[in-house]
């Protein structure tokens, strides 16, 4: 009896193949970052890819985009706004490298977050997936593809999955560029900024109202996870905007990036405390 390989699966082949001729030799190179998403654009067509490593801070190594796709500064991001992103928040808990969507990350309303209008809707992105890739040192490197509103390039459950199967390769292939040369461990440091802000103006339980918030979580989630009624979230929320003197989340989310973006260095408690 003979057997048959799908056409599709020989496709696959060949571009893993030609990917793999290409990243290989670059290994410890300047280029391999560059020719790592090259590679990732063999298999899944996207509007934005970006990759980040986050060592001692935040630094992004590439950053692609098509002309459906604005543009907008990253610095706020940089500064302090990545607290705010499910993947970054994913990345605490991982001891493995994985790839993620979307929606297997964000919490119930964050579609409706500051965070999801400034840093996705301004500038045209309506969905995102990508790698975490964690190091042995406690660094890890994003790399992020999006797809634009209404864009035809949306990823089908299947693409989803074969960038899913990629996973161990793209791992191997990181860790060998990476591993001996990240040095400096990741400061999780402005981590506490985020579980600190509001606390020398609000009670406990307003804190963590409002910082559920600024994570995208709407007033029914915020009250499952607290364990307290809907009512109850917004009475917390309406006293914490009344003590920070602010009328809407858009204000919340500018006022915790303003008040990161004062420091240097954080070392510690309410960011808040000097900022008004």
């Amino acid at each position: 009896m003979s057997r048959t390989i799908h056409p599709t699966a020989i496709a696959m082949i060949a571009r893993l193949s030609e990917g793999l001729i290409q990243l290989v030799p670059q290994i410890s190179s300047e280029d391999f970052p560059h020719l790592l998403v090259e590679v990732v654009k063999l298999f899944v067509p996207a509007d934005e890819i970006t990759l980040i490593l986050f060592e001692d801070k935040p630094e992004v190594l590439v950053s692609e985009k098509t002309e459906q796709i604005g543009n907008q500064s990253i610095d706020m991001y940089l500064a302090g706004a990545y607290l705010l992103d499910p993947f970054y928040r994913a990345s605490v808990e991982l001891t493995q490298s994985q790839f993620f969507t979307y929606d297997e990350l964000v919490p119930d309303g964050f579609r409706q977050s500051e965070f999801y209008k400034q840093y996705l809707v301004k500038i045209g992105l309506e969905d995102e997936c990508g790698y975490l890739i964690i190091f042995p040192g406690g660094q890890f490197l994003h790399l992020s593809i999006g797809h634009g509103r209404g864009s035809s390039s949306r990823l089908t459950p299947s693409e989803q999955q074969l960038l899913d199967t990629l996973t161990p390769l793209i791992d191997m292939l990181c860790q060998q560029h990476w591993g001996e040369q990240l040095s400096k461990p990741l400061n999780r440091q402005l981590d506490q900024a985020l579980a600190n802000f509001g606390s020398s103006k609000l009670t406990e339980r307003e804190c963590a109202v409002i910082r559920m918030v600024l994570q995208g979580y709407s007033p029914a989630a915020i009250a499952d996870k607290l364990f307290i009624s809907p009512g109850t979230v917004r009475v917390h929320l309406r006293n914490s905007y009344k003590k920070l003197d602010i009328g809407s989340q858009l204000d919340l989310h500018n006022l915790f990036i303003g008040a990161l973006m004062q420091f240097e260095h954080y070392e510690g408690g309410d960011p808040l405390e000097g900022f008004f």
